[in-house]
C-alpha cells in the first residue's frame, strides 16, 4: 500500500468578516504553498490582515485574476497589495460568502472583474413585449 505525507501549514486561517471584509486591501507575504485538502489542492498564502498575519486558500478564479494582474510566478506577488471582494453564492444549498481577489485597482463587472483599461462587457437585458 502506497502512503503519502500529509503537508501541513502553522498558522490562523482568515475569517470572513472577522479578519477579511469586503473592499479591504491585504497584503500577500510569501510565495504560497499547494497544500491537498478534501477536494483538491489549494493555493495557500500567509497574508497580512487588519488583525496580523493570517492564512487564505485563494480560489482558481482568484489565481486566475492575479495572475493577469501580477504574473504567473507567485514568488513576484509577495509584498504586494490585493483587494478582497466577498460575494454571496449558492453552495450545497446555502448562501454563502465567497472571496475573490483581485488587484487593488479593479473593477466589478456584471460576469467578474476587470483591470482598470478593459471595456466591462455589460448584458443585455431583452425586451419582452
Amino acid at each position: 500500500m502506497k502512503v503519502s505525507k500529509k503537508i501541513s501549514i502553522q498558522g490562523e486561517w482568515a475569517k470572513i468578516k472577522e479578519d477579511i471584509f469586503n473592499g479591504d486591501i491585504i497584503t500577500i507575504l510569501d510565495a504560497g504553498k499547494i497544500v491537498p485538502g478534501d477536494y483538491g489542492e489549494r493555493h495557500v498564502f500567509k497574508v497580512m490582515t487588519k488583525n496580523g498575519e493570517k492564512l487564505l486558500a485563494f480560489n482558481q478564479t482568484s489565481m486566475n485574476y492575479l495572475i493577469d494582474a501580477l504574473g504567473d510566478e507567485t514568488g513576484q506577488w509577495e509584498s504586494r497589495e490585493i483587494k478582497v471582494w466577498l460575494i454571496k453564492s449558492n453552495v450545497a444549498g446555502k448562501m454563502r460568502d465567497i472571496v475573490y481577489l483581485t488587484a487593488p485597482d479593479w473593477v466589478e463587472g456584471d460576469d467578474g472583474f476587470y483591470p482598470p483599461n478593459k471595456e466591462i462587457p455589460t448584458k443585455e437585458i431583452p425586451i419582452i413585449e
